[in-house]
């Protein structure tokens, strides 16, 4: 049975508030341009164009990117206020790696979530693996997203006011062992990686010593003992996804959620990767050290690190429009958004909202030199605010907000 990870019905620390002003068309011409409301660009009367006639800001693409970042941080946010540490029971060796690690193992939120409902991926666990931001997870917590969001292991209460999730986009994938690597957009200052073991070193009965999220339980520990080593195991997922790796097979306690979770060796070390288990026989499998350091090896020496080409991505019916005002707007139609390129009299760009066929709206601001915004907002169906901050094209700190 997969260990795949829940969706959970909620996608670290700075907070940011953010303000959003919302103009008319009956704005004076001394007021910033540009800025306009949701309800105002709808009474535009637009005409039909070609794409090449007036670009919108940003692709389809990008804005998915922003939504989705913005949705995994809520869904996230939701169960940080249940966390605390928890209260270790198995002795000082048990205590010292949990502490030692604890902050190197990351939750991963993607924004793939359907109906706000459980389902088999979309949240897991993650080990951060250098200082430069590589986070290694399962492929099948990552499949189907090109990007998550990351959640750092609080050290000071769950306030959502004080914790923000960072942006990280997938950047290596080896399906058939089930590994993804995926690195912070923005790596923050002080990130702690877990040390490599040695496969050789391992030792049938050794105690191991694993941390993740299991069930939704945040930062959770567990330990158990490495029961056999098997070569080319084989397993499948659910979704019929088919996979083969060396693997350690354990007796420990795993649930759904403990997914890429690290198994550690009494100092501390990277043993394994949880992957699977089988229901009611207390069998469950981590990826080999070996077969890890093959792949982050063969990850990072590549030269090219970009992700397999997106699935076509759907295409957009482009329509123009102006106000009495001169401001201009690009309104761009796709089957689950709309969007609304705004731009002054002078062509230049200065803001972009959209509308999902959800009821979400997503506003972006202070445009920046690499044909982004510094800013954006996600207002939620349910009235729930989240922005991200960004020096480039990709959201990086994403945060709460208390903006109406």
């Amino acid at each position: 049975m997969s260990l795949k990870m829940s969706h959970i019905s909620a996608f670290f620390g700075l907070g940011v508030l953010i303000i959003l002003v919302s103009g008319t068309l009956g704005r004076s011409q001394s007021e910033t341009p540009g800025l306009l409301s949701l309800e105002s660009l709808k009474t535009i009367r637009f005409t039909k164009a070609g794409a090449s006639d007036q670009a919108a800001a940003l692709s389809y693409s990008d804005l998915s990117d922003v939504i989705a970042a913005c949705r995994a941080y809520s869904r996230g946010l939701a169960l940080l206020p249940n966390y605390h540490d928890p209260i270790l029971t198995r002795g000082q060796t048990g205590i010292a790696v949990f502490k030692k690690v604890s902050p190197s193992v990351v939750l991963v939120v993607t924004g793939d979530i359907k109906n706000e409902q459980f389902s088999e991926t979309g949240l897991g666990t993650g080990v951060i693996i250098n200082e430069s931001g590589l986070v290694l997870t399962n492929w099948h917590v990552i499949a189907g997203s090109q990007a998550g969001a990351i959640f750092l292991k609080p050290e000071h209460g769950t306030d959502p006011g004080q914790n923000s999730a960072y942006w990280a986009r997938l950047v290596a994938q080896y399906p058939q062992a089930d590994l993804a690597l995926i690195r912070f957009i923005k790596p923050p200052a002080g990130l702690t990686p877990v040390k490599l073991g040695e496969i050789a070193l391992i030792q049938v009965a050794e105690d191991i010593h694993i941390i993740g999220h299991p069930h939704g339980h945040l930062w959770s520990y567990s330990t158990g003992v490495v029961s056999q080593i098997r070569d080319n195991y084989d397993w499948k997922y659910s979704d019929g996804s088919a996979h083969l790796a060396k693997v350690l097979q354990m007796q420990t306690a795993i649930n759904p959620g403990n997914s890429g979770g690290p198994v550690l060796d009494d100092a501390g070390n990277l043993l394994g990767l949880v992957a699977m288990g089988e229901e009611g026989q207390n069998l469950n499998y981590a990826i080999a050290i070996d077969v890890i350091r093959g792949f982050v090896s063969r990850s990072m020496a590549a030269r090219s690190r970009g992700i397999e080409a997106r699935n076509e991505l759907p295409k957009g019916d482009f329509y123009t429009g102006q106000t009495k005002d001169g401001v201009l707007v690009t309104k761009v139609v796709y089957s689950d958004l709309v969007s609304y390129t705004i731009r002054n009299s002078k062509g230049s760009v200065v803001e972009l909202i959209a509308e999902t066929s959800d009821g979400a709206t997503l506003t972006g601001i202070k445009p920046n030199a690499f044909g982004g915004f510094g800013q954006w907002s996600l207002r939620l169906a349910n009235g729930e605010t989240v922005v991200a901050n960004s020096a480039g094209m990709a959201p990086e700190l994403i945060s709460t907000s208390k903006a109406n």
